[in-house]
């Protein structure tokens, strides 16, 4: 199985941030293509002049009407990552998933940060997992996968679980390797793809890297926290 990481860095810009991430899944053979969380949001975060409202005008209706363009010729899943979704007066941070023009599924972030609380995003409510040919795959969103209870409802019985995270707080304490991911994968006897994007929040270089983490430990990891598009056969 060939697995597409895009570890995308931010323009500043939403509709080339967009743009980028539709380049890449259209002229990539893959079986799935994988984005970080928030990708399309010009640093990661909502301190630019947005509301919830038009920030999912702006930077997220674009974003999954590219989606689902991308997805009538990338011949694989396209997990994108995760944009603002809006059902009735609730805003959620998303993780939909495309094939061949069609969403398959989509997951509400529920385990949402004290920034996320602070902006009235609301929590989703349901885990997700959803069959393919390779196996069962597993969803989360940054945070979600540091809850132990939810960690167990996803990746039990899942082969894949991917992790986009966006990690837009310089000031997350410091860590080496991937600890979560090396445990979730031994526990679970699971394979952790890790996808996060790049740039600078408020001045400071956002440092988190990319990977995938197997049961016997890292197969693949970002050399840097710059624009990579990696392939990796799993």
């Amino acid at each position: 199985m060939k697995v597409a990481i895009y570890q995308i860095a931010d323009s500043g810009d939403a509709a080339t941030n967009i743009a980028k991430a539709y380049d890449a899944i259209v002229n990539t053979d893959a079986d799935f293509f994988a984005l970080p969380e928030f990708f399309s949001i010009p640093g990661g975060d909502f301190r630019k002049p947005y509301t919830l409202q038009s920030c999912l005008e702006e930077t997220a209706l674009p974003a999954y009407d590219m989606l689902k363009r991308a997805s009538l010729q990338f011949k694989g899943y396209i997990i994108g990552g995760s944009i603002l979704e809006r059902e009735g007066d609730c805003y959620y941070n998303t993780c939909f998933v495309f094939k061949g023009g069609e969403q398959v599924t989509a997951y509400r972030k529920i385990k949402i940060t004290r920034e996320e609380v602070e902006l009235q995003i609301c929590p989703g409510k349901d885990t997700v997992t959803f069959e393919t040919p390779f196996g069962r795959v597993g969803l989360m969103i940054c945070a979600d996968c540091i809850y132990w209870k939810m960690v167990d409802a996803v990746c039990e019985g899942s082969k894949y679980v991917f992790l986009p995270v966006s990690l837009t707080d310089p000031n997350h304490p410091p860590f080496t390797g991937h600890p979560v991911s090396d445990t979730i994968a031994r526990k679970f006897g699971a394979t952790v793809i890790k996808i996060t994007r790049v740039g600078t929040f408020n001045g400071a270089v956002l440092s988190s890297r990319s990977a995938v983490t197997t049961p016997t430990g890292t197969l693949w990891e970002a050399p840097d926290a710059e624009e990579h598009l990696a392939l990796v056969e799993i």
